[in-house]
């Protein structure tokens, strides 16, 4: 059993480690040439993604090459009548099959910490890039395009060109919110990231509102760094970290009792007037609103330790449909192995993992069924795993 087992554990390890090698900077590259066109960064700034983006396309190579390495080795096997011969010596499928099952539990675990990281440690890191070099992606795209837009549409400038010196030649800002469009003859951009503001400093502008048209000679707008790139003050429930989401629960808890002291504060104060139209006051109907947005940041976060354990763990369940259905289609052929092992995952795993993903952030079912998904996998697995021990 000690030459079975390393065996195993050495085809099986050489196979997952040269997939997710490929995969991994397969997707690294999309991951990259996506980001670089949906943000707008320049070429020369590509090199300080790479961390950042892999440890995001890991999260989603890690469970597929771990499945592909699992029905190749499998199928291979059963193909070559090695678990036939296997089972003549009287060593039964579950004792050859454990050692894969070790692996995927130890990836799984991995998995979760990759999990982790690729939603707290990439977005943030990417981010830093853009916050980094905001000054010269804004003048590179306004290089190139001679047009630049906020994703909130509110802020747009358009220019004529950008001279050696960086300086903007005769532009013209949109102030939608504002409703105003100021012109000038040249400007110049400056960024303190202390502050967080980007400066334009304007000369011999022309300012056209709603109030009328005002001329001077040189001026300064200042926006919030946030408008101008993403703003990585503002975290979502997926991208905190898991020992900070426990504080944010708590908080927000305590934020939602506070409301609602609020409404009982203004109905005890209605009740001794007698008054029943204060029952529904504005200062109560905001805190019903306050409430509803504070529920569901906390279901939101209450759903996100399931989830990371449950994608995790996905690795796991992978290799525990994978390894005896390779088994039981007996064909030395992996890719048929492979595809007929990746059908299910995509028409169930997928689908459900949504599903309850998508209930348990509604609060509509608890924040556990993110697992149904490994559970219904699980349980096929479980029956591909009787049938190769029976025959």
């Amino acid at each position: 059993m000690n030459v079975i087992v390393r065996y195993i554990l050495r085809e099986l390890g050489i196979i997952f480690l040269i997939g997710f090698l490929a995969l991994t900077c397969l997707l690294l590259i999309v991951g990259i040439v996506q980001v670089v066109i949906d943000r707008h960064i320049p070429l020369a700034h590509t090199w300080q993604l790479i961390p950042f983006v892999f440890a995001e396309m890991s999260a989603i190579s890690l469970p597929v090459t771990l499945l592909l390495a699992v029905t190749i080795f499998f199928s291979r096997m059963s193909g070559n009548n090695e678990v036939v011969a296997l089972k003549a010596l009287g060593i039964p499928p579950r004792t050859f099959l454990m050692p894969a099952y070790v692996i995927a539990f130890i990836v799984s675990l991995l998995g979760v910490a990759i999990n982790e990281i690729s939603v707290t440690w990439g977005p943030k890191g990417i981010n830093a890039v853009l916050y980094q070099n905001a000054e010269n992606i804004f003048i590179s795209q306004l290089q190139k395009n001679r047009h630049f837009e906020t994703d909130d549409k509110q802020i747009a400038i358009m220019v004529k060109g950008v001279d050696a010196q960086r300086r903007l030649i005769e532009p013209t800002i949109m102030l939608k919110r504002e409703s105003a469009t100021i012109e000038a003859q040249s400007a110049r951009i400056t960024i303190d990231f202390n502050a967080n503001m980007l400066t334009i400093t304007l000369e011999d502008f022309r300012v056209t509102s709603g109030f009328g048209r005002a001329v001077g000679g040189s001026r300064e707008l200042t926006f919030p760094l946030s408008e101008i790139v993403p703003d990585t003050k503002r975290e979502r429930p997926s991208n905190l970290s898991l020992h900070r989401i426990n504080r944010e629960m708590q908080r927000t808890t305590e934020l939602i009792e506070q409301q609602r002291r609020i409404i009982a504060a203004h109905r005890t104060f209605a009740a001794g007037l007698g008054s029943v139209d204060a029952w529904m006051t504005p200062q109560i109907a905001e805190a019903k609103r306050q409430i509803r947005q504070l529920q569901s940041r906390y279901d939101r976060l209450a759903v996100e330790p399931p989830r990371r354990w449950a994608t995790g763990f996905c690795c796991f369940f992978f290799v525990w449909l994978g390894a005896p259905l390779a088994i039981w289609m007996r064909k030395s052929d992996f890719f048929s192995s492979f595809f007929a092992c990746f059908l299910p995952i995509l028409v169930l795993y997928y689908p459900l993992l949504m599903f309850g993903l998508s209930q348990a952030k509604n609060g509509t079912l608890p924040p556990m069924s993110v697992w149904i998904a490994n559970a219904v996998i699980g349980l096929i697995g479980f029956w591909f795993l009787r049938q190769v021990s029976r025959y």
